[in-house]
């Protein structure tokens, strides 16, 4: 019966350092998404618009249409390389930057702003609109085998 109560003991006292722990990380989490609301505060006041967009579930030409449309119709391939990152849409990463651009080139929905940055044209061009059909409607899954 020792030998319980021991293991008791000492399951017990894990169980209340990790407790602790966990109160501090819950602590330190509330505090890190108080200072990103202030840093998002912070950008508005600027006159920056955040990107993020639920991308989920979306192609990748969907998802640089709906960044672009939330950042005042403006698209930038380095801020939507690492938010179609983070929602998983590259097999490979490594190449996310060279997907994009050829996405966007295809198209036929964007142009170019200057190096890196996009416009969304509103309505395209019947010109636009063929060439995207004559490249195929392989957008959906534009990626560099691993």
């Amino acid at each position: 019966m020792s030998g319980n109560k021991q293991a008791i003991d000492e399951l017990m006292k894990v169980l209340e350092k990790l407790q602790l722990k966990r109160d501090r990380l819950k602590e330190q989490l509330s505090e890190a998404e108080k200072e990103c609301d202030a840093i998002s505060a912070a950008l508005k006041v600027l006159g920056h618009t955040s990107i993020d967009v639920d991308l989920n579930g979306m192609t990748q030409i969907e998802a640089l249409i709906a960044i672009a449309s939330v950042n005042n119709n403006e698209l930038s391939v380095k801020a939507a390389r690492r938010q179609m990152a983070r929602f998983g849409l590259f097999k490979n990463a490594e190449n996310a930057s060279s997907i994009i651009h050829t996405a966007i080139t295809r198209s036929g929905r964007f142009e170019r702003v200057r190096s890196g940055v996009y416009r969304l044209i509103e309505s395209p061009t019947e010109a636009q609109l063929a060439m995207s059909e004559k490249l195929g409607d392989g957008l959906k899954s534009i990626s560099i085998a691993s």
